[in-house]
């Protein structure tokens, strides 16, 4: 901004004045035309992030909806794993174990999200939207943990793949830990998910039904299912 002298010279203090206010007018005009054209910018960016983080949550909230709507089928399989486990551990008969890992892993996103914050657009965001995006996505970090942990646990149960009796007392040992630390995480992320989906839908972002296909897989009863009652039935004769 540059401030020009007056032309001519000033011969009263009231031709001083006039000139004086004339340069704040000026003054006032120009920065409040720079402040609406910096609104007006923050306002693009903001309905840029909105968009964004949109489409980002939306992508998760179909992964939540898949994750509780295969809460108990997975819970299920972990029984007839668990019965599997056991029945190995005391030398009872048992067939090969097919399919174990359920196909319940998940991506949650957040790349925007981390861009905005790390730049000055989120500051722009209402106070109590700010606050529902905020615990959206630290709740979505602590979920990426659990599910990462999950699926080390599946892993380990995933020992039992093939013929289970070929195992000793410390491949028991770590499936039964696991097992116990994959019920726990079924349970915890599909809480998560319903809060989720309540915070997601405050901020008026659209849940995607869970992928049917999906649920399907999981809550389709394997051939374990079919095991479970065998071994049972041959557990029960043998007692």
């Amino acid at each position: 901004m540059e401030l020009h002298s007056p032309k001519h010279p000033i011969h009263s203090r009231r031709e001083f004045l006039r000139e004086v206010g004339i340069i704040v007018l000026g003054v006032l005009i120009a920065l409040g035309a720079e402040q609406a054209v910096e609104a007006v910018h923050w306002r693009a960016e903001v309905r840029g992030a909105h968009a964004s983080l949109r489409l980002e949550m939306i992508t998760a909230n179909g992964n939540f909806a898949f994750r509780t709507a295969v809460r108990d089928c997975v819970a299920s399989r972990l029984d007839s794993l668990d019965a599997i486990t056991e029945l190995a551990a005391r030398h009872a008969p048992v067939p090969r174990v097919g399919a174990v890992q359920p196909d319940i892993a998940n991506a949650f996103l957040d790349g925007d999200w981390l861009a905005y914050r790390a730049s000055q657009v989120l500051t722009h965001f209402g106070h109590p939207e700010l606050e529902e995006y905020g615990g959206y996505y630290g709740q979505l970090e602590h979920v990426r943990d659990w599910i990462a942990r999950e699926h080390d646990a599946w892993d380990v149960i995933e020992r039992l793949h093939g013929d289970p009796s070929r195992l000793g007392p410390d491949d028991f040992a770590a499936i039964r830990g696991a097992i116990a630390h994959a019920r726990t995480s079924n349970v915890y992320i599909a809480l998560v998910a319903k809060e989720e989906i309540k915070r997601a839908t405050q901020l008026h972002i659209p849940v995607p039904p869970a992928d049917t296909a999906r649920v399907r897989s999981v809550c389709t009863p394997p051939p374990l299912a079919a095991r479970q009652a065998v071994l049972r039935k041959r557990g029960a004769e043998r007692a």
